[in-house]
């Protein structure tokens, strides 16, 4: 349960949950503390990565840039783009601009390494309607349970 707008940040910043269907889709595994074994599920379009709270996957690590790098899924194909980030983005432990990835391709944010798991192909994905991401379910009851408590405190 939130009870501080601290808790909410703590929420959206985690991991997303291996909720049915996530299991097959494509992510990355956190293979270095303090990210070990955290599985983060890649967006369909562009997936942004860094250490500010707006990005896609946050990796709260000093070595982590702001806007690190960004992951695009185009035509059934994941790539990598660095966005000019200070400690670089690596694949394989050569230094990546602009690279596609494979499965089992390990991929570098400064010391955060995780490794790229493709998911199951397209065509065998169960075809369900996107639903509506946990967080914005959590982050909606945050700020309906601070607005009551507000108007409890005042009224």
């Amino acid at each position: 349960m939130l009870f501080r707008p601290e808790d909410l940040a703590e929420v959206i910043a985690s991991p997303s949950a291996d909720v049915e269907g996530d299991v097959d889709r494509a992510a990355l595994v956190g293979i270095s503390p303090p990210f070990e074994n955290q599985r983060f599920v890649l967006k369909r379009g562009k997936t942004t990565i860094g250490r500010r709270t707006d990005n896609d996957i946050i990796l709260p690590d000093d070595s982590v840039s702001a806007q690190h790098a960004w992951i695009l899924h185009e035509n059934g194909h994941y790539r990598v783009i660095n966005m000019l980030s200070t400690n670089g983005t690596f694949i394989n432990d050569a230094k990546a601009h602009d690279r596609p990835l494979q499965d089992g391709d390990r991929v570098r944010f400064g010391r955060a390494e995780f490794v790229f798991r493709a998911g199951a192909a397209p065509s065998r994905l169960p075809s369900r309607p996107a639903g509506v991401p946990t967080w914005v379910w959590i982050a909606a009851a945050a700020v309906l349970s601070l607005t009551a408590a507000g108007l409890l405190v005042l009224g």
